[in-house]
């Protein structure tokens, strides 16, 4: 200290402080104030460093300018920064003992974003490492908590949490200060339908603000090539078959699902042979919207029931791809995959970790699926059978005949289709007219030969075949309610109780040995008499469970359809089997079971 100073020296002039703040070195500087806390001390002045912080306070608002502005080189424009200075060395605030450093290098905001689907806004950050500038976009609540705007570390912008406090601030100060200056884009975190006339991604300036893991599915919906040449390549695929005809035309009717109000449905191709035509099929589908490219929108069976929905969330709309069934199976050799939860349209309620809630997915869209076997296991329930169209495919019933020339024709061009047609939808009168050709369809396909599930799902695809007909392809080609109808499910194919009923009458051809009154050693499941069988309760129920039947529900079906004994109100009766009584499944057979399985291998319920 250049001299001793009083109590009013402290209290009423600016004197001690002055000289401490003119310091420049930063570690004389803490020496110093260390000092004259002890001398302010010494005649009653006990506060000495908060008054000095306060002081420091006030000098750096004090050669603070009107505006100041953002000065670092090569920013994307120029910000009111407030008491912060950004510059090339960083961003920092406060002179002296008092600087604070946010960021070591300069970072700013460049853009607002606003969620066209939820409101929610994001922001752009833009930070400079070297000479190259890098930006991010981030939700507003991250940059507002220091330890989410950590976690940003990942993508380059190095600080650690002690920073971060600082940095949140300034990104507070820089956001509330620019407000009005800071350009506005319209942005959205999923593709489809976002309102009546506004479909993602065909907005003018939209901006994708969702997370990197579906970034790639939305940069591949686009256009790309030629469209003349994927029409010319469509028409001739088309011209191939069903199969390829109904794929292709379920691939548009997916924009439909909503609109129409239908739910959403499968197609799925399937067959044990190989080259059959069936993923370039899903390649054509795929390239109506987008680029048809494995792993980038076509993904395959290989991921979780999560995945599964948060995809089909983030299409939406558009048609959900998905190649090679056969890497869904388990170790025993079974299909493993929910056809019912994903044509539900909704996916499953999960807690956070705040207590609440998250918000639940939705989609209204068609899932094209390939595979080596049908997509529903024999157990499957009536309402996942019911909302799959399965096409076999065959050496002699290919889905395409030259399936690498169709390949390369849909991996060059692709995406135009799409938008086309989304166009065409967009306009006065075109979803009026789905609307009649969908209930036309619909009213020539729902018959007493099958539900109205598969005739909606399969009303949809002549709907938007015929559209896509007039506003596409312009080739008279177009699907009828016949064409598709040869491939829908039966009521009985898709009734769970008569699969379960044709099951085990196959169960009861094929263990004639274990249901004899003569079987003398093994195991024994029950008794054989005449057209009525006597299955031992507890086998009954295990046999149908190993099927993926629910015994109990398989019971209620054949008690209403009078096709087992009852007695007491139950679906069991007692009956001596060599001579213990036991409770007995008694089961209606529609001819008499002969004594070799050759003799008995179809049966049909009554």
């Amino acid at each position: 200290m250049s001299e001793a100073y009083t109590k009013e020296d402290y209290l009423e002039t600016d004197k001690p402080f002055a000289e401490l703040f003119a310091i420049k070195n930063m570690f004389e500087q803490k020496r110093q104030l260390e000092k004259m806390a002890i001398a302010a001390k010494a005649v009653g002045v006990a506060n000495f460093k908060s008054l000095y912080a306060a002081y420091c306070d006030s000098m750096r608002t004090a050669f603070v300018p009107e505006e100041n502005v953002t000065t670092a080189q090569g920013q994307p424009q120029e910000l009111n920064c407030g008491d912060w200075t950004v510059d090339e060395y960083g961003v920092r605030r406060g002179v002296g003992s008092c600087e604070t450093v946010a960021c070591q290098f300069p970072v700013v905001l460049t853009r607002r974003f606003e969620n066209i689907d939820s409101g929610a806004e994001k922001v752009e950050i833009a930070f400079r490492k070297g000479s190259c500038w890098r930006k991010l976009i981030v939700p507003c609540s991250q940059y507002a908590s220091p330890k989410e705007l950590v976690k940003l570390s990942d993508a380059g912008l190095s600080i650690n949490l002690r920073m971060a406090n600082d940095l949140s601030d300034y990104f507070t100060d820089l956001y509330a200060l620019n407000y009005d200056r800071l350009p506005v884009s319209k942005s959205v975190g999923r593709l489809g339908w976002v309102s009546a006339n506004q479909f993602s991604p065909y907005v003018q300036g939209l901006v994708y603000d969702g997370g990197p893991e579906y970034a790639a599915i939305f940069n591949a919906t686009h256009p790309a090539g030629d469209y003349n040449a994927w029409k010319a390549a469509a028409v001739a695929f088309r011209r191939e078959g069903y199969a390829a005809r109904i794929v292709l035309a379920a691939s548009f009717a997916s924009v439909l699902v909503k609109p129409l109000g239908v739910l959403p449905f499968f197609v799925h191709l399937w067959g044990v042979d190989s080259s059959t035509g069936k993923t370039v099929a899903l390649m054509a589908a795929a390239s109506v919207w987008a680029s048809p490219e494995m792993g980038k929108y076509i993904k395959t069976f290989d991921g979780t029931d999560v995945g599964y929905e948060r995809t089909a969330a983030f299409l939406n709309s558009l048609p959900m791809c998905i190649d090679e069934l056969q890497l869904a199976k388990n170790a025993r050799g079974q299909v493993v995959f929910n056809v019912y939860r994903l044509s539900q349209g909704a996916g499953r309620i999960r807690g956070n970790k705040s207590g609440g809630v998250d918000v639940t997915p939705t989609w209204a869209n068609a899932m094209l699926t390939t595979g080596e076997t049908p997509i529903n296991s024999l157990g499957a329930g009536a309402g996942a059978v019911n909302r799959v169209i399965e096409i076999e495919c065959t050496t002699a019933n290919k889905v395409v005949q030259d399936g690498h020339a169709a390949a390369q024709a849909f991996r060059l061009n692709y995406g135009f289709a799409g938008r086309d047609f989304v166009q065409h939808l967009l306009q006065p009168g075109a979803l009026d007219q789905a609307k009649a050709l969908y209930d036309a369809a619909f009213a020539a396909l729902n018959s007493a030969a099958t539900t109205d599930k598969q005739a909606m799902a399969a009303a949809l695809i002549v709907a938007a075949d015929t559209l896509a007909t007039q506003w596409i392809f312009a080739d008279s080609n177009a699907l009828t309610a016949a064409d598709v109808g040869q491939f829908l499910a039966s009521r009985a194919a898709v009734s769970l109780g008569a699969r379960g009923y044709d099951y085990m009458c196959d169960w009861v051809g094929q263990n004639l040995n274990r249901l004899r009154p003569d079987v003398e050693q093994g195991d024994i499941y029950g008794l054989l008499d005449g057209d009525w069988v006597y299955i031992i309760n507890s086998v009954f129920r295990r046999v149908a469970d190993e099927a993926g039947f629910n015994p109990t529900a398989l019971l209620s079906y054949l008690k209403s359809t009078g096709l087992i004994k009852t007695g007491g109100g139950k679906t069991t009766v007692t009956k001596r089997i060599h001579g213990s009584v036991v409770r007995c499944v008694c089961l209606h057979l529609v001819q008499d079971i002969e004594q070799t399985d050759s003799e008995c291998s179809d049966f049909e319920p009554l």
